[in-house]
């Protein structure tokens, strides 16, 4: 990782490796490359003296490591929240059904998009499925506990992988 940039929680890799994961890489001619180069004033994006393609590649294998680490479920949670791949929702779902809460699928579909992309808002979702405010924060609370813990499982199964292999570090090393 020489060159590559530091981080010191796995929330910043999680939102820096999907955010470089969801950006094309645009091809830099001589000129652009020049330009760029002026725009900054020879100050780069503080990423490291990567290239942009290195930069995709060390993000790519940093995805793959957490598509190793973590199981599917886990997995569909990273996915939804930090990238804009919202297909794991199904499995989120299913998950949700699988501990038996009596969540309606479709209503626990929208509450997961709203709790991890905050859309659609909560009037928004009462509206579509003709639900009270009451009822609308009971259903929320049992799929939000249920994020929650995966949330929990995935930055504790991470943090421990990111630590050994040197992606963060702690402060205290600085």
């Amino acid at each position: 990782m020489n060159g590559a940039k530091m981080y010191y929680t796995v929330e910043q890799v999680l939102e820096d490796v999907y955010k470089i994961r969801g950006v094309r890489m645009e091809p830099m001619n001589n000129t652009a490359s020049v330009c760029a180069w002026c725009e900054s004033k020879g100050v780069t994006g503080g990423g490291g003296d990567l290239t942009q393609a290195e930069t995709h590649a060390n993000a790519a294998m940093i995805i793959s490591r957490i598509e190793r680490v973590l199981n599917r479920y886990e997995l569909a949670v990273v996915e939804c929240k930090y990238s804009e791949d919202l297909s794991g929702i199904v499995d989120i779902t299913a998950y949700i059904e699988a501990q038996n809460n009596g969540v309606n699928l479709l209503i626990c579909d929208a509450l997961v998009i709203h709790i991890l992309k905050e859309r659609p808002k909560r009037l928004e979702i009462m509206d579509k499925y003709d639900i009270s405010n009451g009822y609308f924060y009971k259903q929320l609370k049992k799929v939000k506990s249920i994020i929650a813990a995966l949330e929990n499982t995935t930055e504790v199964k991470l943090y421990d992988e990111f630590k050994s292999c040197g992606i963060i570090r702690s402060l205290a090393h600085y």
